[in-house]
């Protein structure tokens, strides 16, 4: 049987599967004949992205879209609209701080470890903008959208991630036209809770029926020193006043200048309609960022208004770079003690030892408990200081189960006085730990998980093999761990280093640095396109079951001793070029071996190449660049050291 004499269903599937798989592999399908090309138009029409900049871009983006669907009589086959952008009118003038972008990053859109790029101190005033009107210009701006939606459209997802204000239009035109269409709005915010009574409009949109998903961003205090409520207001909307609410995601900033006011927070007036004592049934919810989690009194006030027993995904992610705010073990304690979770799915959580300033004895044992607090997970993500006995009871819990795993161990650098003498060193995963994932994860489909840099020995290389033999596995992303807590936190640490290489870096500022550990440093966090390959073909090669689909490498650690001093900027100007992130997709065909590589991050390396240029043509800190130079000497007089350096292979 050829292509073409397949039934219409079947050249159906298979446009559905290469949409999954490979989209650009959909493109030629379509083209191949009539037959094939009637049968893509639904998978190409199902989900289209309308990027908004202004009312006369936003009218020429429509008209090209309606004009299309009209040609292929494709009205029918939208499912879901997103919408993305900021439409601002040019006369618009915006007070305060832009809220489109103060928790954005503007080179990390090619992020490694799929996770929203997010910096939760940045600039951010939540009554920068006055609420958009009926009937005003800026809702008007709208009417090209919203004349798409009056089409007939079975419309079953609009999904607004647009930095604007929704327009009422749009809302009326969903209310009228598609009363089953789910709104996902990922820039929500109430901006007239000072009010005393809210804007009405802003109260119709929270309380509307259409609405599904809701991602917040929320301070106690903004950088203007104004109170922020979001977050008490979003609690209340879960009890029911916004009737088909299922999925919540908050993101807790603590915005740069928001100290500046000493004054005590103000009193929160609850929203019109709200009743105390009503729960709601969240299906997934996620608390971000500077949620305060060592303590049990941020899950107690949302177990007051929402049931948790109805959950299916939680996520509980307080891991803010050098500072850590995750579960405590009181909090997983109480959780054990007090919750239940039988619904829950997918979990994703940071847990932190708490112990600073005091020890914490039984942080292992609480950690223990509050993983098997939950029934069978299929996708679990756990960051935060784990050890074996941690993890060989999460596997022996949920091992069975799980189709996607994250395991990413770290340990607390301490900063300030009366600090413990802290001792413990970051978990890493030797070979018997992947091979017991192996054998106790027969479904995993997806792992996230660090492996421990050691100069591509063959101890490493024996790790990338053992990933070859999980059967199931068709997605692996490995953080390549570069940094050695050893030096300051384990007392018997004594490396073999020859006499040179024993001498300190510089005795004045980094005396517990010797040379030889920064070459280890240097070596460990070169990851070029080779030695990226490399790890593909070695994992691929020994691939047993199904073959791996996609690999990501993301080195991370470097210049991490186990204290809270920094090396200098130069250091970060060499680390920057030689710690690359790479990404490996398999072309979606049996009849060959081809993949396609590509460094993840790589407009972000070059921009901050720009921003740290003096400290590349002016070399400061130079015993760094004697040992640089001791690995990888000047080529044929080369001034650049982008040009010399080359990953050790393995």
């Amino acid at each position: 049987m050829t292509l073409l004499s397949l039934p219409l269903e079947l050249l159906q599937h298979i446009a559905g599967c290469l949409e999954t798989a490979h989209r650009p592999s959909l493109q030629a399908f379509s083209l191949t004949s009539s037959a094939c090309h009637a049968a893509s138009l639904p998978v190409i029409f199902q989900r289209i992205c309308i990027t908004v900049h202004n009312h006369e871009g936003l009218r020429r983006h429509v008209d090209s879209l309606r004009e299309a669907l009209s040609r292929t009589d494709s009205f029918s086959c939208i499912r879901q609209i997103t919408v993305t952008g900021a439409l601002r009118l040019r006369d618009k003038q915006v007070e305060g701080y832009s809220t489109h972008t103060p928790w954005s990053f503007p080179y990390d859109s090619e992020n490694v470890l799929d996770e929203d790029p997010v910096n939760y101190e940045g600039m951010y005033a939540v009554y920068d903008e006055s609420v958009i009107e009926r009937s005003s210009e800026e809702d008007m701006a709208w009417a090209p959208l919203v004349t798409l939606l009056g089409a007939k459209i079975p419309l079953e997802d609009l999904v607004f991630d647009c930095q604007s204000q929704f327009p009422p239009s749009l809302l009326r035109m969903l209310h009228e036209q598609h009363p089953q269409c789910r709104l996902h709005h990922l820039t929500f915010k109430f901006r007239t809770l000072l009010w005393g009574v809210p804007n009405s409009y802003e109260m119709e949109l929270a309380t509307s029926p259409s609405l599904y998903t809701v991602k917040v961003a929320c301070a106690q205090r903004d950088s203007d020193g104004d109170d922020d409520f979001n977050l008490e207001a979003m609690m209340e909307l879960v009890t029911g006043l916004a009737p088909n609410l299922n999925k919540v995601i908050v993101l807790n900033l603590f915005p740069g200048g928001s100290l500046r006011s000493t004054l005590p927070r103000g009193s929160w007036q609850s929203l019109p309609g709200f009743s105390r004592g009503k729960r709601g049934s969240l299906k997934s919810l996620s608390l971000k960022g500077h949620t305060r989690l060592k303590t049990p009194k941020m899950l107690q006030d949302w177990a007051r208004h929402i049931d948790f027993t109805c959950l299916q995904h939680l996520t509980l992610d307080g891991c803010l770079g050098m500072m850590r705010s995750g579960l405590s073990g009181e909090t997983m304690e109480w959780i054990v003690q007090t919750q239940s979770f039988p619904h829950v799915k997918s979990l994703s959580v940071h847990i932190t030892r708490d112990d600073l300033n005091v020890e914490k004895p039984h942080y292992r044992e609480h950690a223990i408990s509050f993983f098997r607090t939950f029934e069978s997970l299929e996708q679990l993500s756990i960051g935060g200081p784990i050890d074996y006995q941690i993890m060989d009871g999460v596997l022996a819990h949920h091992g069975q189960t799980l189709r996607k795993l994250s395991l990413h161990p770290f340990e607390e650098i301490p900063v300030g006085v009366d600090v413990r003498d802290l001792r413990d060193l970051p978990f890493h995963f030797t070979k018997d730990c992947v091979l017991q994932l192996r054998a106790q994860c027969p479904v995993l489909e997806e792992l996230t998980i660090l492996v421990k840099r050691n100069k591509s020995s063959a101890s490493e290389a024996e790790i990338y093999r053992c990933f070859g033999e999980m059967t199931n596995l068709r997605a692996l992303s490995l953080l390549l761990e570069c940094s050695n807590w050893r030096v300051t936190r384990d007392p018997t640490y004594a490396p073999d280093f020859d006499l040179r290489d024993q001498e300190p870096v510089e005795t004045g500022r980094y005396p517990w640095l010797k040379r030889g550990e920064l070459k280890e440093t240097f070596i460990n966090c070169a990851v070029d396109e080779a030695l990226a390959c490399s790890i593909w073909k070695t994992i691929s090669q020994n691939k047993t079951g199904r073959p791996l689909e996609r690999l990501k490498l993301w080195p991370t650690g470097a210049g991490e001793y186990g204290t809270a001093a920094r090396l200098p900027p130069t250091f970060a100007a060499i680390v920057q070029n030689l710690a690359r992130s790479w990404l490996f997709e398999r072309v979606p065909r049996d009849d060959t071996e081809d993949f396609t590589v590509t460094e993840l991050r790589q407009r972000r390396r070059l921009a901050l190449d720009e921003k740290e240029a003096k400290f590349l043509a002016h070399p400061q800190d130079f015993e760094f660049w004697k040992v640089f130079r001791s690995i990888w000497p000047s080529k044929n007089g080369s001034k650049d050291f982008r040009d010399d350096w080359s990953s050790y292979s393995l």
